[in-house]
């Protein structure tokens, strides 16, 4: 396979393109290197079936010189990857997602090409409580920008498929962590610590309950449904087998980092911020049926991330 795969350089990027190279195909990254790093793919720079284009998907022309049609299939992950950012700037998710896939899906018409997965997430079903979210919750009513977007960039896929005889496999993952994370409440503990080891905020109650899920869970998701799942459009949740609060995250990762006597501070109320959601159900029953099962469960992926994020910043 030749694959195109926007965000490359990214968290989860940088973790499929390995993936994929080590699989025999071939890759050519377009990443705006926003929060993306060549350090992330440092062992793949020289690769000769790895192309890097520096590129930013909000530029039309650009990306319908890129994406052409000698390329099987588009992996789109690139994405504005925090969440809070949006409450500040809703242009921010607006663009990077909606505007930012539509010129994908122009860019695949126009050069023939066919197929694509796409990285969604759990915020489009909005906050539903202690529901177990399946695929088919209905009353998707996003509380973020984040969540707008995504399930905007879903739909704009869904009409792209049906109209230009498209196949889509799309992702709805519960909150992602392990190395080269850039963003998420692991990676904000971690370095508030290296900040100030006397204290640590957090905001909420610390009682935000979710599920955690280790990334190399998640590229082994989406090479099974690839694999497995043939429709036109395709979609999955995909969450360990359990949840966890963050007061229990802040825990570990005083532990990893063996720090005592720190002093938690809590700035109250059930969420962090506007358009967080204080607890998270994801049902993932539909891909344990084609045969995937997480190695990690919440707990271990976040003591997993902190011991690697401790090994990134002493390298």
């Amino acid at each position: 396979m030749n694959a195109i795969v926007t965000g490359g350089a990214g968290f989860i990027g940088s973790h499929l393109v390995a993936r994929l190279l080590s699989l025999g195909h071939s890759v050519r990254i377009v990443d705006n290197f926003s929060s993306g790093k060549k350090a992330f793919l440092k062992d793949y720079l020289k690769h000769p079936r790895l192309r890097m284009a520096k590129a930013d998907l909000l530029d039309a022309a650009r990306i319908n010189k890129l994406i052409t049609p000698r390329f099987d299939m588009v992996f789109h992950l690139a994405a504005n990857p925090d969440i809070a950012k949006g409450i500040d700037d809703p242009t921010l998710d607006f663009n990077q997602t909606i505007v930012a896939t539509f010129n994908i899906l122009q860019a695949m018409r126009i050069h023939g090409i066919n197929k694509i997965f796409y990285t969604s997430g759990s915020g489009i079903y909005g906050d539903r409580g202690k529901t177990h979210l399946t695929e088919s919750t209905g009353d998707l009513l996003p509380v973020s920008m984040y969540g707008a977007s995504k399930l905007s960039a879903e739909g704009l896929i869904s009409a792209f498929c049906h109209l230009f005889d498209m196949q889509a496999w799309i992702l709805r993952p519960a909150n992602i962590v392990g190395p080269h994370a850039t963003h998420g409440v692991t990676f904000d503990f971690f370095h508030k610590l290296r900040k100030d080891q006397t204290r640590l905020d957090i905001l909420g109650d610390g009682k935000q309950t979710k599920s955690y899920i280790y990334v190399q869970d998640v590229i082994e998701a989406i090479l099974l449904i690839l694999k497995k799942s043939h429709g036109r459009v395709n979609t999955f949740n995909i969450a360990s087998d359990d949840a966890i609060t963050v007061t229990e995250i802040a825990d570990i990762v005083l532990s990893e980092l063996k720090l005592k006597h720190i002093h938690k501070t809590y700035t109250g109320g059930k969420i962090g911020w506007k358009g967080d959601v204080a607890k998270v159900r994801i049902d993932s029953s539909k891909i344990r049926h084609l045969g995937w099962k997480p190695k990690y469960s919440s707990a271990q992926s976040v003591r997993a991330t902190i011991r690697a994020l401790i090994n990134e910043a002493k390298s």
